[in-house]
């Protein structure tokens, strides 16, 4: 039977109930079922409610969610500790930026004069390496330039982009992008 017949079927069914009941008493047997089901629900729904309230059960709940907090909490202070080693020496920037440049020049992209600031803190693990670069072409250059960069170097971030459009019927772009490298500071 496909379900062109089953509907058909059932179609043909409640047309029958519905002239032999009437609509009254089509929807309250539609109703007295529905209060079956709930019927046979509620024990099984009250076992559960039961369940949750026993002492032993909330006990044993909180104290294997208190383990897996620990492990948890382990796992984290050891990630954290070994964060700062996945990232690359600072000796690496030059041939980040020289990668940058390279998929600018791969996006045939009009680029202008770059800016780069360079930040230590020095209680952090860290150092930060901006580069602010202006870059003129059509949306969809840019936006390749940008996932080509953030796909062949880990390290970048896309911290701002700017766009400007200098003319209303034009379909050249401004674009300021600013990139953030992280890299792995020397420890003493």
């Amino acid at each position: 039977m496909n379900r062109d017949q089953l509907q058909d079927r059932l179609l043909t069914l409640r047309f029958e109930l519905q002239r032999s009941l009437g609509l009254p008493g089509l929807l309250g047997t539609l109703l007295l079922g529905a209060a079956v089901v709930v019927a046979v629900a509620i024990p099984r729904v009250e076992g559960q409610t039961r369940e949750l309230g026993d002492p032993a059960t909330l006990a044993q709940t909180a104290k294997a969610r208190h383990a897996t907090a620990e492990r948890s909490a382990a796992v984290e202070t050891v990630a954290l500790d070994t964060l700062p080693e996945l990232f690359p020496g600072f000796a690496q920037s030059a041939d980040d930026i020289a990668t940058i440049l390279a998929q600018a020049r791969d996006s045939n992209l009009t680029l202008g004069s770059a800016e780069y600031l360079v930040t230590n803190d020095t209680s952090a693990h860290f150092i930060r390496y901006q580069m602010l670069l202006p870059v003129k072409d059509q949306y969809g250059s840019i936006r390749r330039f940008l996932a080509s960069v953030l796909n062949n170097v880990p390290n970048a971030a896309l911290r701002e982009i700017h766009v400007e459009r200098p003319a209303v019927n034009g379909n050249v772009l401004d674009a300021r992008v600013r990139f953030e490298l992280v890299y792995r500071a020397a420890r003493p």
